[in-house]
């Protein structure tokens, strides 16, 4: 419906894109502006820490350590409460782990030498935390983008972050096991040399994965990424080079840090308020991008689809039309939707029997899929017959909440069906009476020349005469036949039950008293033409007439894969092999009818088959395949 609007009125199409883009520039130039503040601060912010190291350095650490933690705090809170909004697991991970960073940075910060908080520990103490802040934080930028598709839950995140925390606070505290990182009076060991490298090598990595899934956020976010991540390595390194831990390596790894933070700060929280459709990563912004393509090619789809195409809500209101639908109604589609269907857009004849099976498709009281046939009004007062099929729709909690229905303009298919009617009951009317003549004239010639055999005893004439009585008899057959295949095709098809339709021939045929029918069959229907009555009757008929001694037909049934084998069985003397085929062709011993004949054509209507399967001498056997479709048990609806 959108899309209809917007070509329709395509100036207003083109204001609101021109308003949209110069919001956007101005919102753009707005979070550009604040960021660049941002970084101002920070610069100020670096200049004051250096400052502060010349009159304390251990106010210097505290003020450097603080910043980093408030900054981590900052980024965990912006994504823990995004959690249920994220695309992706990037953010939910990232920031889950600089909290826990945060917090071994916390005890690092009052450890540190000079504060005088853990009585009885060295310098040792505070690098050791240090180390295990800084593996912690290197694992977390890595593996957070090689989390980013899977989506893990915001608890097992937690919990893992917390575990790892644990442990790393029972080896330095309670079992200590982790490895010295500081000796005093000797400088940093060999451990926390390497481990620095080591965890310079895990952030290039990290920064390598950030890369590889660039696409997943906004190219700014992934520029300050980064770029935090590269200050970072470059941090790590100045560490590898002091020997005091109030030396100037010590300090210009400090400024580093604070400036590393100071990035993943611009880039979640700074970026993420101040421009929120390029949010963090642009899983949001994506999301709406790929909902409205989807929309829009959902509407492209429903306008250049031939079919009509309408959504009623439970109130009875145009929810959705597409162009098919409002060009037959004469009714834009923005005027149509809201309106009420059955009073707007209903004859008033049929308003009752629409507003019956709109009840009924919302209770659920009839099957959906069924073909209707309903008439719709035009705005210009004339009416369009449509073919619907109908389908329920439900919400989220599975309660019915519309009818999405589908339809086929046929006005002209039933115009011309209609007149085909008209014309073909003429021509069986013209048929049936020029029938009735010739059978009637056929009659008379019968009764002259029975008269004529009677007083004659001439031998030559009287085979003669023997012989165009046959030739009468056979043209009375083949007018019987024309009728019966004359009607053939002319009402539509319905479901029908074999068993009944056996019942129903055996009742109207003369059969001998010692002849059983049997039948086992079950309870199922076939789609048949409404003539399939003669393919039973033919069937039995011609078993008693060509049979021999029967004294039993069985009717049964089985599955073969998904079609449906119905088995007509005697026990008479069967048909001989070169037979079998030739006994459903139209020019097979005339003199016995056309009965096989017209069973094949028959079943054949609704594509179903027949053979001859028995054993000559043992009885013959006619297997009719109901293809899949085309059967189901008695009472079944599509």
């Amino acid at each position: 419906m959108q899309s209809n609007s917007m070509r329709r009125d395509p100036s207003a199409h083109a204001a609101r894109s021109g308003a949209e883009s110069r919001w956007g520039r101005i919102e753009q130039g707005a979070a550009e502006s604040g960021i660049w503040r941002s970084f101002i601060v920070l610069t100020v912010l670096l200049a004051g820490l250096a400052a502060t190291s010349l009159y304390s350095y251990l106010l210097f650490h505290t003020i450097a350590e603080f910043v980093a933690i408030a900054i981590a705090t900052g980024v965990f809170i912006v994504a823990w409460n995004a959690r249920t909004m994220r695309e992706n697991g990037y953010l939910l991970v990232a920031g889950t782990g600089l909290l826990f960073v945060a917090g071994i940075e916390l005890v690092h910060t009052l450890a540190y030498d000079g504060m005088g908080i853990f009585a009885g520990y060295d310098a040792n103490l505070p690098t050791q935390l240090w180390i295990a802040s800084r593996y912690l934080l290197a694992g977390t930028l890595l593996a957070a983008p090689l989390l980013l598709r899977r989506n893990p839950g915001p608890r097992e995140v937690f919990a893992a972050f917390a575990g790892v925390t644990v442990l790393l606070f029972l080896s330095i505290f309670v079992v200590p096991v982790f490895p010295d990182c500081y000796i005093v009076g000797s400088g940093l060991t060999p451990f926390k040399i390497w481990s620095e490298y080591i965890i310079a090598a895990l952030l290039a990595l990290g920064a390598v994965a950030v890369y590889r899934v660039r696409n997943a956020f906004s190219p700014r976010v992934v520029a300050h990424l980064l770029a935090a991540v590269l200050v970072l390595i470059a941090s790590e390194l100045a560490f590898t080079l002091y020997i005091s831990v109030y030396g100037l390596s010590n300090m210009i790894g400090h400024l580093l840090m604070v400036l590393s933070f100071g990035l993943i700060y611009v880039a979640f929280v700074e970026t993420g308020i101040r421009q929120p459709y390029a949010l963090v990563f642009t899983g949001l912004k994506s999301s709406e991008e790929r909902l409205r393509r989807e929309k829009n090619r959902l509407a492209q789809y429903l306008d250049i689809a031939g079919a009509l195409f309408v959504v009623i809500d439970r109130g009875g209101q145009v929810a959705l039309i597409n162009r098919r639908a409002s060009e037959v109604l004469g009714c834009p589609a923005d005027a149509a939707v809201g309106e009420p269907w059955t009073e707007r857009f209903i004859p008033p004849t049929e308003r009752e029997r629409c507003r019956a099976l709109f009840t009924e498709l919302m209770q659920g009281e009839i099957g959906v899929n069924e073909r209707v046939r309903m008439p719709v009004a035009t705005v210009d007062g004339g009416e369009r017959i449509i073919a619907w099929h109908n389908t329920v729709l439900r919400d989220g909690n599975g309660a019915v909440c519309g009818i999405l229905s589908s339809g086929e303009d046929i006005t002209e298919q039933q115009y011309a069906e209609a007149a085909l009617a008209r014309a073909n009951a003429k021509l069986n009317l013209l048929s049936g009476i020029t029938r009735h003549d010739i059978l009637n004239q056929i009659t008379v010639a019968r009764a002259y020349i029975e008269f004529a055999g009677e007083d004659n005893e001439n031998p030559g004439l009287q085979t003669c005469l023997e012989r165009a009585h046959a030739a009468v008899g056979e043209i009375q057959k083949q007018i019987e036949f024309s009728r019966d295949y004359q009607d053939m095709g002319l009402k539509e098809p319905a479901w029908q039950r074999p068993e009944s339709l056996i019942r129903e021939s055996v009742a109207e045929l003369t059969l001998p008293p010692d002849l059983r029918v049997l039948t086992d069959l079950g309870n199922f229907e076939i789609y048949a033409d409404p003539m399939v009555k003669k393919v039973f009757y033919n069937l039995i008929d011609n078993a008693v007439r060509h049979g021999g001694e029967v004294t039993e037909i069985r009717f049964s049934c089985e599955k073969a894969g998904q079609d449906l084998t119905i088995a007509c069985e005697d026990d008479g003397t069967g048909i001989v092999d070169d037979e079998k085929e030739a006994i459903f062709r139209e020019t097979y011993k005339r003199r016995h009818s056309h009965g096989l004949f017209l069973v094949s054509e028959i079943l054949g209507i609704t594509g179903m088959t027949i053979r001859e399967t028995g054993v000559f001498g043992k009885g013959a056997r006619f297997e009719i395949t109901v293809p899949n479709g085309g059967w189901r048990a008695e009472g079944e609806r599509e």
